[in-house]
């Protein structure tokens, strides 16, 4: 700035410094208000605008990621309603028509498996019959392979129901009627049936509980857990069978003290045909079916299960129902 000129020196510039404790100098250097009014608009523009579109999609790939979720555990009976034209109405599209392919094809593999597990049952009991007769008829030298043919044919003849028990579980699970039904006699039916005297399994089970289900569906699931219990781990201490209900839902449990399931596997349990052992045979294990079958039964009466290991040692499955 320049410097008005005295009696006795020529005009020159000078400069003028200024300082102070604060950023706006109190108001001298600038006035921050309409800053704060320009980034206030500009947030508030962002949120009016941008949240509604980000919302729009977020929430379809959410309700998109649950249907995954389903048709991962086995629902194919999901559907996504997107009445939109864009690529998340068309994402949708292909997972509901994936839904859809998938039903058709699990169920056209089990009514497969169903119709030929119902024709081989006639002829195999047929084998078993004449198999019999041949055996009481022939010298007794010739008896131990008449036996040996006969375990085979008895053999065949579980495989064939079970696949025929697998198949149907799940193929009337549209007709399946389900009811209030009071849980403790359901479960002693299922011990009952597949224990002895000798074998320690305790059912600790209120008899005030009821559960919304099929009789016949939640007997045979829980009849196939305590002969896996049974057979697996019967010499290794109390088969426990329990029920508690908390927070909305019943939770049935059974419990064993054998030595449970290697981790990385307790997902795979309830997949038909596959066994822990790879090496059982038939004096040491199934076909691989009787917790597939388990599983189809509980989800047919709208409940879920799953496999956990205890500690220090053990194995349990929880079935779980809505209260």
């Amino acid at each position: 700035m320049p410097l008005p000129p005295g009696p006795l020196r020529p005009p020159m510039p000078a400069v003028l410094l200024a300082v102070s404790d604060s950023v706006t100098g109190k108001g001298f250097f600038f006035d921050p208000l309409p800053w704060m009014v320009v980034a206030a608009a500009v947030l508030l523009i962002s949120v009016v605008f941008w949240i509604p579109m980000v919302r729009s999609i977020t929430r379809p790939l959410a309700r998109m990621t649950r249907a995954t979720e389903a048709i991962a555990r086995g629902r194919f009976d999901v559907a996504i309603h997107e009445p939109r034209t864009d690529e998340i109405g068309r994402l949708a599209n292909a997972i509901n028509h994936m839904s859809a392919r998938l039903s058709a094809f699990v169920k056209g593999q089990k009514r497969f498996l169903g119709d030929v597990s119902h024709e081989l049952g006639s002829p195999v009991a047929r084998i078993q019959f004449g198999l019999g007769a041949l055996e009481q008829r022939i010298e007794e030298k010739n008896r131990g392979r008449v036996r040996d043919v006969l375990e085979d044919v008895a053999h065949m003849s579980n495989l064939v129901s079970e696949l025929l028990a697998y198949s149907r579980a799940d193929l009337k699970s549209a007709t399946v009627k389900l009811e209030r039904i009071n849980l403790l006699p359901v479960v002693q039916t299922a011990v009952k049936r597949e224990t002895t005297p000798a074998d320690n399994v305790n059912v600790r089970i209120d008899p005030k509980i009821h559960v919304v289900a099929s009789a016949d569906l939640l007997t045979r699931a829980i009849a196939n857990l305590v002969r896996n219990a049974v057979k697996y781990a019967g010499d290794a201490g109390p088969i426990d069978v329990t029920a508690e209900k908390s927070n909305g839902v019943v939770e049935i449990q059974i419990r064993d003290s054998g030595s449970g399931v290697p981790e990385d596997l307790l997902q795979q349990l309830f997949e038909p045909f596959f066994r822990p052992e790879t090496a059982r045979t038939r004096d040491t294990g199934g076909v691989g079916l009787g917790l597939a079958i388990v599983k189809t039964c509980i989800e047919t009466c709208q409940g879920t299960v799953a496999a956990m290991n205890l500690q220090p040692k053990g194995f349990a499955v929880k079935i779980t129902f809505p209260a």
